[in-house]
């Protein structure tokens, strides 16, 4: 029996399926999936607890980011041609407003937090702030990915 046809698909492509790419979507990924649960508690105990995530302050520009760039690595697959806008620059640029965004949402809420009577420690706890530590490793990771596009350029 002959076969019908052959699948197209660009996963062969050295460019678009590098390790730098790679570990991008899975920084830009854990940024999304950081995005949801909270990324400061403040109270408990007696008062009740106030928590906030990257939707309630700047930070949702993180998570904006990290979309975006999780659509430019999927569009290739999707529109069966590397995007003309798919260069280094572009990375570099979403991984930056996605850093800097989480920059100003967590120096936000430690400056919310002075206001009460706990600690900037309790209030960033891992178990009381799962989503700022999940956003954190998500942008070391994308960090980390960026610089590895960048490093394997083609303009020397």
């Amino acid at each position: 029996m002959k076969p019908i046809g052959r699948l197209q698909t660009g996963a062969g492509d050295l460019r678009r399926r590098s390790n730098g790419r790679r570990l991008s979507g899975v920084g830009a990924l854990l940024v999304v999936l950081g995005a949801l649960p909270s990324w400061w508690t403040l109270g408990g105990g007696g008062t009740p607890a106030i928590t906030g995530n990257a939707f309630d302050s700047i930070g949702v520009f993180a998570f904006f980011s990290a979309l975006a760039l999780l659509a430019i690595l999927i569009a290739p697959d999707a529109v069966g041609e590397q995007l003309p806008i798919d260069a280094w620059p572009l990375h570099v640029g979403l991984v930056c407003a996605a850093s800097a965004a989480f920059l100003l949402a967590a120096s936000e809420a430690a400056i919310r937090a002075t206001g009460s009577e706990l600690s900037l420690a309790v209030v960033f706890a891992p178990l009381r702030a799962p989503g700022l530590w999940v956003t954190l490793f998500g942008l070391g990771t994308w960090i980390a990915g960026v610089a590895q596009i960048v490093d394997a350029r083609d303009d020397r």
